[in-house]
């Protein structure tokens, strides 16, 4: 859907701002906006109109988010002008809006293909991706060309979609795979490889685990005797270490204990003397040292207040000097300034007589007879001043306009004069037009010649290598290939796995089968082994023996007792050799004698019953598997017979799944040889069929604009670029030519508009300028001049005037100088009076010689009364100083009597000898505390204990004790490492026999791998199969737009390019094809070759190319390019504008920029008809 009309109604930095498209005959747009002018909220506007303002908006900075609205007008497919407003909320959000008035209308209906026409069927994401880029989307774009190296799919579908990054996201599916399973040999990191390898060595582990009960005791037994020995040696161990513990602590608080009986003695005999602060010395010192500073300090007080005494008798004030020190000091100030006024008094007088001669002599010059008050009051005010200057400024100002306006009316009458006899023929614009279309038909159809010659190729080389394909799979043709039904990778891979797992099921029970007759074997050589010691006699045989006993003894009890049952009868059922007592008896016999042979080897009847009973169940599960692998075997069978059938079924040859797969593979590699040859040929014949008809349509169009054209003397094919080159270079001599005649009438046009304009400023100078001279008459009379006088004379006159009012006003300001000069004067002489008053003293004469005296002898009064106040200070200082001289003294005194008293001495002189008894008992009492504490840190035992087990000991027996202790504890440390070390050897061969934890541990392991296994096989599978059909699109996409899509690009790359690269091609020389440009001398050039700037360009002609071909069948879509030439230099910047006004022909464009002058740029390469330019 086009855009033709942009209402920015409130949106970011804008509010009722209109972007009108409809306004050029052309498509393309340039939008020019500066810095800061809201470039990027308009381009946000364009998008947010079709697909919705988001609920974070960056363009809410100005309208509050309710308040948001952006209108736009736009034309449908079927040529409707339609309008909507868009609104920021939740909902629907998008309304109609009325075309003509460009305001929200309710009543227009709001169908659903308009939505579906505005987004193209595409999300906000598509459409930035396919229709937007910007300079970073176009640098990204050129950046993936370098990193994809080449590569023609991924270049193609990057471009195509607008997406990028192909092949990193090849690689990265790829590298994601192989971090599941690997297929080098030697990678074991991966998961699946890990977890095969884990599981391979638990199932070995689990097979390996079997039970020896026999074995098993022994080695038990054999542990816990070690466990027990160990532990014995390791109590003895302890004993003996507690021990030695004991008898260290003896040996380290022995001497300990000696100090502290020392100590003690010591303290007992320093009972007496008093005990006394650690500061006592100390404070005994300063007390002494402050007494003494105190006795000085009152010395010298008592020395100062005598003397201020006598300074204060000797000292002569004068106190009413002192009491009016203001007035006299403010009068001799005033005196000080007096001589200046007299002087100022003087002065003024000789110039007010000199100015007021200069005034009367102004005044007659400039009006005679006339007095000097009227000449003054002719002085315009400061209002009327500045009206008068405005007046003579605008008529000087206004005469210079006009004579400027003239001019240049002259040299436009010449110009326009010298172009009216100017015109040139103009061609038919349709004849210019079918030609224009057919040049672009014949250029999206590229090199036909290299594309003729390459397809010729490609059939030679595919040829062959379709026949080879095909004998490969062993078919005759590609049609009997085609008839061929491949089975799907699901059956042949279920097929597979029943196989295997019937395959695997029947080696288990092989191998299962296997293990069994080796156990068997081993049971029945045991079975031998226990019956070759001599009868064997079981609990079964005894109960035999038992019940045929009770057999006996019944029949006889019938027989003999009861009487009934015939006595012969009863003989039939024994041993007709004896008589039936003589059958009991044995009977009897044996019954017992078995059980005596059962109680004496109980333990070889219990094995043989035990070997027995495994035997027989040996021999039943051998028979079980015997009878599964028979079923396994058939069920094999059956699949395969099913297999052979669906395989006669599709077609295809009887093999096994992994060959059929294999063959499957190979007939799919053919398969696609057989369609590219198929299309290949299509191909050719389509381009020989497009080759003629733009042949046609070229000569056609040439020869109806009377343009030459030569025989077509070689094969169409080669015709063709001679017949383009003809039309371009027709279109290029368009182009220039109308661009001239453009030129021209704008030139004509503007002329005549500012001949108009400058007719218009001449009329309006004119009727100003007449306006001011006519207020400059009125002024004439008032400043004494003629009515015919110029306006420099009026400026003239004015000077003169301003001249005679600035010495009015200095001699006013002369005269009010020397009056007030005068009244200071005699201020000073009635202040110098009541000064006289104040002191009781006569009026002076001299005012000067009074304040003189006065000054002298204030100076003087004040020193005497600084010096009174000084003494009196020193004196009050010095009465302070003996009182704190006095008090300290007392202090003192009483400190040293109470360190006395403390001491119990009687004087200050006894004092040191009491504080060195204080000191020795203290010190004892801190040495008595510190080996209490070490005894307490040394042992666990209180003092008592200790001196018990002191007792009769010295340091010379403990020390021996200890000596043999350690001994011990040697020789039971290496007997308990050898314990420990048997207990760990048969801990050890138990656990290797124990195999019961160690078989559910590794089925616990094997558990775990297979679940990683099974885990990651999913997500492994998932990778590899998007990495597949990713690199299927990428392949189907390439064969099928692979030729029109190189054509445009190859057409849109020359232009953009200025023909420094003719077209860009394919390599296919190598695995992969590669993408390539050649230049106009015939090198090709790679990408990897190409500078970024070019390989930006080269993305931009993909995209142009596959936007060509998308619009044939899907709405059209405008076109957004922002900021995208700022890696071009003028020149390709001027082609890629020509590029996207071809581009334009057939849909909108779009251009956002910053930079003015690329509108400069696009006016010299495709001229001022061919785009709009718009101003933020």
């Amino acid at each position: 859907m086009k855009l033709l009309k942009l209402l920015l109604q409130a949106y970011g930095p804008f509010t009722a701002k209109t972007v009108d498209f409809s306004t050029g005959p052309v498509d393309l747009h340039l939008i020019y906006g500066p810095n800061e002018a809201g470039k990027s909220s308009a381009l946000r506007a364009m998008i947010d109109l079709r697909f919705g303002i988001p609920l974070r908006s960056p363009d809410d900075f100005v309208h509050a988010a309710g308040d948001m609205r952006i209108g736009g007008i736009f034309l449908t497919q079927a040529g409707e002008r339609v309008g909507f407003v868009r609104r920021k909320g939740k909902g629907a959000t998008l309304s109609r809006l009325n075309v003509e008035t460009e305001q929200p209308d309710a009543t227009l209906p709001m169908a659903g293909t308009y939505e579906l026409e505005l987004t193209g069927g595409m999300n906000r994401g598509e459409f930035e991706a396919m229709f937007g880029l910007n300079h970073a989307r176009l640098r990204e774009g050129g950046r993936v060309l370098l990193l994809g190296e080449g590569d023609v799919g991924t270049a193609l579908f990057e471009a195509s979609a607008g997406t990028g990054g192909i092949a990193t996201l090849l690689a990265t599916l790829e590298n994601d795979a192989k971090v599941f399973y690997n297929p080098h040999g030697r990678a074991q990191n991966a998961v699946i490889n890990e977890a095969r390898r884990r599981l391979d060595e638990q199932r070995q582990i689990w097979r390996d685990a079997q039970t020896r009960p026999a074995e098993w005791q022994s080695l038990n037994r054999a542990h816990e005797a070690a466990v027990s020995a160990l532990a014995e040696v390791t109590r003895t161990l302890e004993t003996l270490r507690r021990e030695e513990h004991e008898l260290t602590e003896l040996r380290t608080v022995e001497p300990l204990l000696r100090e502290h009986a020392a100590v003690s003695a010591l303290l007992a005999s320093l009972t007496g003397v008093p005990d006394l602060s650690e500061q006592a010395r100390e404070e005994r010192l300063a007390a002494v040292q402050a007494l003494d500073h105190a006795q000085r300090s009152l010395r010298e007080a008592e020395a100062e207040e005598e003397r201020c005494a006598l300074a204060l008798k000797a000292l002569v004030v004068e106190p009413l000097l002192i009491e009016h020190a203001g007035a006299i000091e403010r009068l001799a100030t005033s005196a000080a300034a007096a001589a200046g006024h007299r002087t100022e008094v003087q002065q003024s007088t000789a110039v007010i007589t000199a100015l007021e001669t200069d005034l009367a002599l102004s005044a007659a010059r400039l009006a005679p007879g006339h007095e000097l008050r009227h000449v003054l009051e002719a002085v315009p005010a400061a209002a009327d001043r500045l009206v008068l200057d405005d007046h003579l400024a605008q008529v000087s100002r206004l005469s210079d306009r006009l004579d400027d306006y003239r001019r240049r009316a002259a040299r436009l009458d010449e110009a326009m004069q010298a172009d009216r006899d100017v015109s040139a023929p103009m061609d038919d614009p349709a004849a210019g037009l079918r030609l224009t279309s057919a040049l672009r038909q014949a250029q999206s159809l590229g090199d036909v010649v290299r594309r003729s010659g390459e397809l010729d190729r490609q059939l030679r080389e595919l040829e062959p290598t379709l026949e080879q394909a095909l004998s490969d799979v062993g078919l005759p043709s590609d049609r009997a290939l085609r008839s061929t039904h491949p089975l799907l990778d699901a059956q042949i891979v279920q097929t597979r796995k029943d196989l295997a797992d019937l395959d695997e099921q029947m080696r288990t029970l092989l191998e299962e089968r296997q293990r069994l007759a080796r156990d068997l074997e081993g049971q029945q050589v045991r079975l031998r082994q226990l019956a070759a010691e001599g009868e064997v006699v079981t609990a079964e045989t005894l109960r035999q023996a038992r019940v045929r006993r009770d057999e006996t003894w019944a029949g006889i009890r019938r027989a003999y007792i009861d009487l009934a049952q015939d006595r012969d009868q009863l003989a039939l059922g024994f041993d007709t050799t004896r008589i039936v007592p003589e059958t009991f008896e044995a009977t009897v016999g044996e019954a017992d004698r078995q059980a005596d042979l059962l109680r004496a080897d109980a333990k070889r009847a219990a094995g043989l019953e035990e070997c027995s009973g495994r035997i027989e169940l040996m021999e039943r599960r051998r028979a079980d598997i015997d009878h599964q692998i028979a079923t396994l075997t058939r069920g094999r069978e059956d699949i395969l017979i099913a297999w052979a059938g669906r395989l006669q079924d599709a077609g295809l040859p009887n093999l096994a799944p992994e060959p059929l797969r294999e063959w499957q593979g190979r007939r799919l590699d053919a398969l696609r040889l057989a369609e590219r040859v198929a299309a290949i040929r299509a191909d050719r014949e389509r381009l020989r069929e497009e080759t003629n008809e733009a042949i046609s349509r070229l000569t056609s169009a040439l020869a109806e604009l009377r343009h030459p054209v030569g025989e077509l003397t070689v094969h169409h094919e080669q015709a063709l670029p001679a017949l383009i080159e003809d039309a371009l270079r027709w279109e290029r001599q368009a182009v220039e030519a109308d661009a001239a005649r453009s030129a021209r009438h704008q030139a004509a046009e503007a002329s005549r508009v500012e001949r108009e304009e400058v007719n218009r400023a001449i009329a309006e100078t004119t009727s100003r300028l007449q306006y001011h001279r006519a207020a400059l008459r009125e002024w004439h009379t008032r400043l004494f001049l003629s009515s015919e006088t110029v306006p420099d004379a009026v400026k003239v006159r004015l000077d003169e005037l301003d001249s005679l009012a600035r010495q009015a006003a200095a001699l006013s300001e002369a005269r009010r100088r020397q009056a007030q000069a005068q009244t200071i004067l005699d201020d000073l002489v009635a202040q110098s009076h009541q000064v006289a008053a104040l002191l009781e003293e006569p009026a002076p004469a001299a005012v000067d010689d009074f304040t003189d005296r006065l000054r002298v002898r204030l100076i003087a009064a004040r020193a005497a009364e600084q010096e009174r106040g000084t003494l009196i200070r020193d004196r009050r200082k010095a009465a302070d100083q003996r009182r704190r001289a006095a008090l300290e003294q007392a202090a003192q005194q009483a400190t040293l009597a109470r360190l006395c008293a403390a001491a119990g001495v009687t004087g200050i002189e006894s004092l040191p000898q009491g504080e060195e008894a204080a000191l020795r008992k203290r010190e004892a009492s801190r040495s008595l505390a510190q080996v209490q504490q070490q005894l307490a840190a040394a042992a666990s035992r209180s003092e008592q204990e200790l001196r018990q087990a002191l007792a009769g000991r010295d340091a010379v027996t403990i020390e021996s004790e200890r000596e043999q202790c350690r001994a011990a504890i040697k020789t039971n440390e290496e007997l308990q490492s050898t314990a420990r070390r048997t207990e760990e050897q048969t801990r050890r061969a138990l656990e290797a026999i124990d195999a019961s934890d160690r078989a559910a541990l590794a089925r616990e392991a094997m558990e775990t791998a297979a679940a990683r296994y099974r885990a990651a096989l999913r997500p492994w599978a998932r990778l590899k199969l998007a990495r597949a059909l990713l690199q299927a699109a990428l392949r189907r996409f390439r064969e099928r737009a692979q030729a029109p899509m190189m054509a445009n690009a190859s057409a849109y790359f020359s232009l953009i390019t200025g023909g420094d690269y003719e077209r860009v091609i394919t390599d296919e020389s190598g695995a992969t094809p590669l993408l390539c440009a050649v230049r106009s001398g015939g090198s090709r050039v790679t990408i990897d070759d190409m500078s970024e700037g070019t390989a930006d360009q080269l993305y931009l002609a993909l995209r142009l190319a596959a936007l060509d071909l998308r619009r044939a069948a899907h709405p059209p879509m405008p076109l957004v390019l922002d900021d995208a030439l700022m890696t071009s230099d003028d020149r390709r910047a001027g082609q890629i504008l020509r590029a996207l006004s071809r581009f334009a022909e057939n849909g909108q464009v779009l251009v956002l920029t910053h930079h003015r002058h690329l509108l400069d740029v696009a006016r010299e390469a495709i001229g001022e008809e061919a785009f709009v330019g718009h101003t933020l």
